[in-house]
């Protein structure tokens, strides 16, 4: 992976964010006014954008500490990630991929057909999956694989049914999770056909990218609704994940109603992440503190149902943390409060900084 930071992050919204931001547009009142601001912060670039911190990172997860192939990633003992693509159906602002996905986007921008442009931007080759099957069928310890990229749903059902079959012939049970920001960018991918073409590849999880109410509205976003509820009715467990961002989400009632309004639909929501220092996103990331007064108070909110999990990765690969174990004695990870970070002491003696 290249380590050098870019901020050439060209602008994408898919189609169906611009109904849903036309829809928004034309009501009235404050509060579509206000989920208009926290779509268009996520979705649209700003100048802020151009502030780069020295704490910032190219690769703020350490993927490239970690991989085992060009596209897997073997971080955590039982499972690995594939870098399935570096296409996206949008660009989300705070994208901790950003740096990778833009560097791809500038080296196939004039290809025709990107799911066979090959490289980092298209769908892995004949020769890639040969090399992460060989991997996983030395590495009996791996027990699930996560599709992520870009959006692994950019590729035609068939490229994953080919992908996963391989995957399953090397290491058979093999547990998929489809990482996906689809349901919200282009839902109506979700047909009757293609729901059921994802039933068949189970044991399978959808893990979708939510991050707002208005995602999922049933006034403004009916679609979406209307995706996750068939791959709830097909039987395919969802749990989905939320980037805390300023300015988007970062208020109680905001993420009681996302996390709320999901559960009812039989989504789990699983994980609040910490916004990754990523280069240009200073704009969008909360104080650590500020942020676990926040989930504090969500849980007097929600029920355990409806409450994730509220955690950040390590910046360079440290993994990730549970930051509601800060001051845990159980934890094995020693956490000490410095004056500028916090400082994260492992088991295995590495350290680990992140800003306060």
């Amino acid at each position: 992976m290249d380590s050098s930071l870019s901020v050439d992050f060209p602008p994408l919204v898919s189609a169906y964010m611009k109904k849903v931001l036309a829809r928004l547009e034309a009501a009235e009142g404050k509060q579509a006014q206000e989920w208009h601001r926290a779509l268009a912060r996520q979705l649209l670039p700003s100048q802020e954008e151009e502030l780069i911190l020295p704490c910032e990172l190219a690769d703020p997860l350490g993927a490239g500490h970690h991989q085992a192939t060009e596209r897997m990633v073997h971080q955590y003992k039982n499972r690995v990630l594939v870098l399935t693509t570096s296409r996206c159906f949008a660009h989300c602002r705070y994208c901790f991929r950003k740096n990778l996905i833009a560097q791809s986007y500038a080296d196939k921008k004039h290809c025709l057909e990107p799911a066979s442009c090959g490289g980092l931007y298209g769908w892995p080759n004949s020769q890639e999956l040969e090399k992460m099957c060989q991997y996983l069928a030395a590495h009996p310890e791996v027990q699930e694989i996560l599709l992520s990229g870009g959006d692994p749903m950019t590729a035609p059902l068939e490229r994953l049914e080919e992908m996963i079959q391989a995957f399953r012939k090397a290491r058979p049970g093999v547990l998929i999770r489809l990482c996906t920001r689809s349901t919200v960018f282009h839902p109506k991918l979700f047909t009757p056909q293609l729901v059921e073409g994802l039933r068949a590849l189970r044991p399978l999880w959808i893990i979708p990218h939510i991050n707002h109410p208005v995602e999922i509205s049933e006034n403004y976003a009916p679609e979406s609704r209307q995706a996750l509820c068939r791959l709830v009715d097909a039987g395919i467990p969802v749990q989905s994940q939320t980037v805390l961002l300023r300015g988007v989400n970062d208020t109680v009632a905001t993420l009681s109603q996302l996390f709320h309004q999901l559960t009812v639909l039989g989504v789990k929501p699983g994980y609040l992440f910490q916004c990754d220092m990523v280069a240009g996103t200073s704009h969008l990331r909360l104080p650590v503190e500020e942020g676990i007064r926040l989930y504090h108070q969500l849980r007097q909110e929600l029920s355990g149902l409806s409450c994730p999990v509220y955690g950040v990765d390590l910046p360079g690969g440290g993994g990730k943390f549970n930051l509601l174990e800060l001051d845990s004695t159980l934890n094995p990870t020693q956490v000490e409060r410095l004056e500028e970070c916090y400082q994260f002491t492992k088991a295995d003696g590495s350290v680990w900084e992140y800003p306060r």
